[in-house]
């Protein structure tokens, strides 16, 4: 007989889980990047890039998902 509900096998059941995967291919994700330029008032973003497919998530920089990514710095700017 089959569970009522099945879980993906990709899915951890963990809801503590410490890892972080892409919304689109489920990548293993290691790393995001700060955004000095912010998208709204008050609030600091992170961004995500899946390096297998480039899908791109935005999250707060205060988000409990990016305790466990490491931070990589980019160095950009306009020239000056």
């Amino acid at each position: 007989m089959k569970p009522a509900i099945e879980t993906p096998t990709g899915v951890s059941t963990d809801p503590y889980s410490k890892t972080v995967c892409c919304l689109r291919c489920e990548q293993k994700l290691h790393r995001y990047q700060l955004m000095r330029a912010s998208l709204a008032p008050g609030m600091g973003h992170a961004f995500l890039s899946c390096p297998r497919c480039g899908h791109v998530e935005f999250v707060a920089d205060s988000s409990p998902l990016l305790q466990h990514l490491e931070l990589v710095a980019v160095d950009t700017g306009d020239g000056d």
